[in-house]
């Protein structure tokens, strides 16, 4: 039965994976919610983060993190 039902559980997941969604273009910070991020505004985010500055260095994670989700929300002026 368990068996079954995790087979089961895995073939939904796996089609809603497949399948393209809204879910699929979000940008989630845990605490500060989520933003709509189509991929053209999220390269146009991270080019600009990279212009002021920010890297893509494990210990620059976060703040690279922080500037992109602020800029999908519009909070950072181009």
């Amino acid at each position: 039965m368990r068996l079954a039902f995790t087979a089961a559980a895995l073939a939904v997941s796996t089609i809603a994976l497949s399948t393209p969604s809204v879910a699929q273009y979000q940008h989630c910070i845990p605490g500060r919610g989520c933003v709509p991020a189509p991929p053209e505004k999220y390269n146009a985010c991270f080019q600009l983060a990279l212009q002021r500055g920010l890297s893509v260095s494990v210990g620059d994670f976060r703040n690279l993190d922080s500037f992109i989700h602020q800029c999908l929300a519009g909070r950072i002026p181009h």
